[in-house]
């Protein structure tokens, strides 16, 4: 097994204060006591119509709030399979994950929240399948051109790690076929496991969609070792798997490569 810790990087994420003595429930609980148009975006799209802010009374809101008030048919209600649940509950959990609710709980859609709600600092392991990892830092390392990220000056080979449809890697080749239509499609991209198309990982990594850089040319160990490297060596010593660890806050974030 391969691991190497790069240096830090920012996350384009502005911390508040607000917060810095509250717990991830009290947070929660915070941003629900605020007007809609007070709380972050991607926390409205969370909870969708779990409050009634506007005015606008609908029957999810109503359903909801009912709800609240008899936790242990509510826990029961989360614990059916979706297609037997009634469906203001379905429209209300909306891409929401379930956790596991234990008895004691008296407010089920609360703990909903709360577990799709990831805030202050983060931890998480992402799996991907190392040839199609090497595979896209091939892409990345091959292109004649490449594109530039946010803040970005050089065009180098890089990979980017993408937090929007599930949480993906991808080249940031630039293929000399391409057009101004496809200027800004994915070339290369490779899924974490369990994150593909289609999935909310809002759960790990937060609320607020990212694109963050890694570099595949620059040394990333004492003797001048590159990610590009490391994935070459990994696979041909029977690797399969490339690991991305990520530790994170608000303000920074700090990635660890493995390979195994």
């Amino acid at each position: 097994m391969t691991n190497h810790t790069p240096a830090t990087g920012d996350t384009p994420s502005t911390p508040d204060p607000t917060f810095a003595s509250l717990s991830h429930p009290e947070r929660v609980r915070h941003l629900l006591s605020l007007p809609a148009d007070q709380r972050p975006a991607w926390f409205n799209e969370v909870i969708r119509d779990m409050t009634k802010d506007t005015g606008d009374t609908t029957a999810v809101a109503d359903n909801a709030e009912a709800a609240m008030n008899h936790p242990e048919q509510l826990r029961q209600l989360l614990a059916l399979p979706a297609d037997q649940r009634p469906d203001w509950l379905n429209e209300f959990l909306g891409t929401m994950t379930i956790p596991p609710i234990p008895d004691t709980s008296t407010n089920p859609l609360l703990d909903v929240v709360i577990a799709n709600t990831a805030y202050g600092e983060k931890n998480c392991t992402l799996v991907f399948h190392l040839d199609m990892v090497l595979a896209a830092a091939e892409h990345a390392a091959a292109a004649t051109e490449h594109k530039l990220g946010y803040g970005e000056t050089e065009a180098v080979p890089r990979l980017w790690w993408a937090k929007d449809d599930g949480t993906y890697l991808m080249s940031n080749g630039q293929d000399p076929t391409d057009t101004g239509e496809d200027n800004n499609r994915l070339p290369a991209v490779v899924h974490a496991d369990g994150w593909g198309p289609g999935t909310d990982a809002r759960s790990v990594l937060g609320g607020d969609d990212f694109r963050e850089s890694i570099g595949l040319t620059t040394p990333i160990d004492e003797d001048g070792t590159t990610l590009l490297d490391m994935l070459r060596d990994a696979a041909a010593h029977g690797a399969t798997r490339f690991l991305l660890e990520a530790t994170f806050d608000d303000q920074s974030m700090k990635l660890t490569y493995i390979t195994e």
